[in-house]
């Protein structure tokens, strides 16, 4: 899912679904009473032939389908030269829609940034070349540009002691051991061999430091590098990474429970099943392909009925994989249950 535009202060949010699992979070996000306005296809008036325009409703009830959210209610604005009355959206992924409550919960617009896979980054940008470096912070909300260390570094057919680059080498391992806590991770990038020497003493000096690093190449340095950068796919690459983590520390909890056998870890659906229905479930473990399947909605119902969390574990990764040939669904109970 991505957020186009937003106002929660006036209930507003513009949203464009981009995969089948966005539908599973929006139907417990849409509720009664909420107005929703997309283009839709609706009979017109004269002639009985159907057109798309734009419709906005107010919801009354929903139907979710898998692959499409049916969302049901009576017409609030619409061209006039169509039928009003009641109207249904069928929304699936790659529709834009817009949504307008009279106040948004807390849990609703948490699970809408957690669909849109908008995280609390922070990435420092180091961008370097011969005698000139720049920095930036990049994160969810835009860049922000921190000053530059400039030195004036000899070519090579000038003779120099190496002091003007032993001086510019230290001033950016300076910046970036000073910022490294603040930040998850390091792009180090430009167009020459400079980020390799940087990253080398890094390692040699701050090896900590030098493991949030990654290396990027780019053909200039300046605010033109840090947006070459993110049209690279770094960025994003950071924050797929982050997400697989996240699977993969969830999925080894999990299997930390079986193998200890203290019965706090259930993976079998008809055991899920009947841990959700009793409020046994604290993490509710779903392989993405699952999650569209209607034979597994009323246990994550449950789960979340009863403040459990549910937790989407792609098998792009050997923990999804892991999860897939357990049978794609687990559990990681609050208390115990023991056969018989």
């Amino acid at each position: 899912m991505k957020i186009l535009n937003q106002d929660t202060k006036d209930g507003y949010m513009k949203l464009r679904i981009e995969k089948d699992e966005d539908l599973w979070h929006l139907k417990y996000v849409i509720e009664e009473g909420d107005v929703l306005k997309t283009r839709s296809p609706r009979t017109i008036i004269e002639g009985r032939e159907k057109r798309k325009c734009m419709i906005k409703l107010e919801v009354e009830k929903m139907d979710f389908q898998g692959n499409r959210l049916r969302t049901t209610g009576e017409i609030r604005e619409a061209p006039e030269d169509v039928e009003h009355g009641y109207h249904t959206f069928n929304l699936e992924a790659g529709d834009e829609f817009e949504i307008w409550k009279e106040k948004w919960k807390k849990y609703q617009i948490d699970r809408i940034k957690k669909a849109a896979r908008i995280q609390n980054y922070k990435i420092l940008v180091c961008l370097v070349e011969k005698g000139e470096s720049n920095f930036a912070f990049i994160t969810e909300t835009g860049i922000k540009d921190l000053a530059d260390v400039d030195v004036n570094i000899p070519g090579k057919m000038y003779h120099t002691d190496g002091e003007e680059q032993e001086s510019f080498y230290g001033q950016i391992i300076s910046v970036l051991s000073r910022n490294a806590e603040k930040v998850d991770r390091i792009i180090l990038g430009g167009p020459g061999f400079e980020k390799e020497n940087i990253h080398n003493r890094l390692k040699d000096e701050y090896p900590d430091v030098s493991e949030k690093v990654i290396k990027e190449d780019t053909s200039v340095t300046g605010y033109t590098g840090v947006q070459e950068v993110i049209k690279r796919g770094a960025v994003d690459r950071i924050i797929d990474e982050s997400r697989i983590s996240e699977e993969v520390q969830i999925v080894e909890r999990f299997l930390k429970h079986i193998n200890k056998e203290d019965g706090k870890a259930v993976y079998k659906p008809k055991k899920v099943a009947e841990a959700a229905e009793i409020g046994a479930v604290q993490h509710l473990l779903v392989n993405d392909n699952l999650i569209t399947e209607k034979r597994y909605e009323k246990v994550m119902e449950a789960v979340e009925n009863q403040a459990g969390e549910i937790h989407i574990i792609h098998t792009d990764h050997e923990a999804g994989q892991k999860l897939k040939s357990l049978s794609g669904m687990a559990g990681i109970l609050r208390f115990e249950i023991r056969d018989g």
